[in-house]
């Protein structure tokens, strides 16, 4: 498996190869075919992920206007912020920090959201 960090500096590890080279374009019109580089190679991909620094997980929510309280998102029991068809779920609402918790609101943020959504009038 290959990471690519995009120019910025990663840990060493035996396990992935790490191609630091920046990115040019990303390729693909439903979904992301491939990776062209700087230098003009272009990388065969399933898709990507992508995440720039080391902020907070409730830097974006704050931006947006979702209240928080020592870096952890506020919810209700459904998993709704205080704004209207934004929900979160996991570790970022703060309580016990473990996988169950996640999965189950997650599970709850997905019906919240599906509920939500059918209310809407399209």
């Amino acid at each position: 498996m290959k990471i690519l960090t995009n120019g910025l500096k990663s840990p060493k590890t035996d396990k992935y190869e790490i191609d630091t080279r920046k990115i040019k374009k990303i390729h693909g019109d439903f979904k992301v075919t491939s990776i062209e580089f700087e230098d003009g190679e272009v990388l065969p991909v399933d898709g990507i992920f992508v995440a720039q620094g080391v902020a907070c997980g409730s830097d974006f929510a704050k931006k947006i206007g979702v209240i928080t309280e020592n870096d952890k998102i506020i919810v209700n029991e459904s998993m709704e912020t205080n704004l209207k068809g934004v929900f979160s779920c996991g570790d970022i609402t703060g309580g016990l920090l473990q996988i169950n918790k996640s999965i189950y609101e997650g599970a709850q943020a997905g019906l919240s959201a599906v509920n939500y959504i059918k209310t809407l009038n399209y």
